[in-house]
C-alpha cells in the first residue's frame, strides 16, 4: 500500500499536478492562484481547496471539501481543514434538517519507521458522517475506508465545481462518478465540472 501511495505521490509531484491541485500557497502568501483541478486515482483523490467532492454508497451520500491546505516542509506532511456533510435518507439534499455536518482537520507528520513498517502518528482521518477515509497527503483522501485494505468497497466519488453546499445538485446527470481503480488516473478541471 505504501509503495503505491509513494509512487503516486512521486508521479503527481513530477508531473506538476500537485502545484495545480493545491492552493494552500495562496493562503500562505506565496502568490499562487487557487487550485483548478481534481486528480482522481490511482486509488486516491487529490482535491483543490474549496471545491466539494461527493461520495455515495447505495442511497447514502456525503460531500466534503478542504477549506485550507498547508503543505509541510517534507513530502506528505502538512495540515488541512475540511467541512463534510452526510445525508443518509436518499434525498440527496444537504440542506435538510437531518444532514450531519462536521468540521475537522488533518495534521500529517513525517512517517516513523522503515519501509512498510512506517506509520503516521499525526491525525490522518477525514470523517464524512459515519464514513471515514484516510488522508495521506494534505488535500487528498483515499478511495477506501479508513484502516481498510486497498480495494473497492462500493464507494463512488464525483468531483464538483460547487464551493457552497447550497449549490450542490447530487442528481445532476453531468456528474462523473468514479470508483476505486488502482490502474487509472484522471485529471478534471474544476471549471468543467457541474455543481
Amino acid at each position: 500500500m505504501w509503495k503505491l501511495f509513494r509512487a503516486m505521490t512521486v508521479a503527481v509531484v513530477s508531473s506538476g499536478l500537485l502545484a495545480c491541485a493545491q492552493s494552500a500557497q495562496a493562503g500562505a502568501g506565496r502568490g499562487k492562484s487557487p487550485a483548478s483541478k481534481f486528480v482522481v486515482g490511482p486509488s486516491t483523490l487529490l482535491m483543490p481547496q474549496g471545491a466539494f467532492l461527493l461520495i455515495k454508497k447505495g442511497r447514502k451520500i456525503g460531500a466534503v471539501r478542504f477549506t485550507s491546505i498547508e503543505q509541510g516542509s517534507k513530502l506528505g506532511t502538512g495540515r488541512a481543514t475540511y467541512d463534510s456533510y452526510f445525508q443518509g435518507d436518499g434525498s440527496g439534499s444537504f440542506q435538510a434538517l437531518n444532514v450531519h455536518k462536521r468540521t475537522g482537520f488533518i495534521d500529517l507528520k513525517p512517517l516513523k519507521g522503515i519501509g512498510r513498517a512506517s506509520f503516521q502518528f499525526g491525525k490522518d482521518k477525514v470523517q464524512v458522517g459515519k464514513w471515514a477515509f484516510r488522508s495521506g497527503y494534505p488535500g487528498s483522501i483515499d478511495m477506501w475506508p479508513y484502516r481498510g485494505s486497498e480495494k473497492d468497497y462500493g464507494y463512488e466519488f464525483a468531483p464538483t465545481s460547487a464551493r457552497d453546499v447550497r449549490e450542490i445538485d447530487a442528481f445532476d446527470k453531468g456528474l462523473r462518478w468514479f470508483r476505486f481503480d488502482k490502474d487509472s488516473q484522471v485529471t478534471l478541471q474544476v471549471s468543467d465540472l457541474p455543481k
